[in-house]
């Protein structure tokens, strides 16, 4: 695990990155609004978890809005035939490994941290481990040598939150709605959320699948 407090993780205020940052701690989060629907609602939760955190959070903005599809993007591309999952956003991950990169030269950290988990790798390629190693190895190659890694790709959200120790105090900021700045209760990220907390005995959250 390469040392956290030369790490910039990229931090969505979601349940994942928020169970990175409390168990890692690393030198600086890094909230990326790329123009995703729900960007106020994880900037507001990027803030506060933060700061109840005691983490030093940095916000930037990355323009590929127009490079966008899934439902973090419209409704109407989540039905793309070439989509593996309605929530997918093309090439998401590379933008954000590299973006991270060139933020994380500014703080002088050696490695940047994408939340990604066990999962993801089967809803899209850029959540797989031979994606990040393929991604680690083109960074890593240039100008800066910032290596870039995906600490949690080996654990459930679950372990990592029950590793992390979080309590609804934390927990409660999150967001994890891919169509909107309210939770919508009927996307992928907001099943998982509700899922997750229930299966923690956080108070107020109950689940009934209905089909991640």
């Amino acid at each position: 695990m390469p040392d956290p407090s030369q790490m910039l993780l990229l931090f969505s205020g979601g349940l994942d990155s928020t169970a990175l940052a409390a168990l890692l701690r690393p030198k600086v989060l890094l909230y990326v609004d790329y123009g995703q629907r729900p960007a106020e609602a994880e900037r507001t939760a990027a803030t506060n978890i933060a700061a109840a955190l005691d983490l030093p959070l940095t916000t930037v903005a990355l323009g590929i809005g127009e490079f966008g599809s899934g439902l973090l993007h419209d409704e109407e591309s989540a039905a793309l035939a070439t989509a593996p999952s309605p929530e997918w956003w093309p090439y998401r991950n590379q933008f954000l490994g590299t973006a991270g990169a060139a933020i994380a030269l500014q703080h002088e950290c050696s490695t940047v941290a994408l939340g990604t988990v066990k999962s993801d790798g089967t809803r899209h390629l850029d959540g797989t481990l031979d994606f990040y190693e393929k991604l680690n190895a083109l960074v890593s190659a240039q100008e800066g040598g910032i290596n870039v890694v995906a600490p949690g790709i080996d654990k459930t959200t679950e372990e990592l939150l029950v590793s992390a120790g979080l309590d609804e105090s934390v927990l409660g900021w999150t967001t994890s709605c891919h169509r909107s700045n309210l939770p919508c209760g009927n996307c992928p990220g907001c099943w998982k959320r509700q899922r997750v907390l229930a299966s923690l005995s956080i108070p107020g959250y109950t689940w009934n699948a209905v089909g991640e």
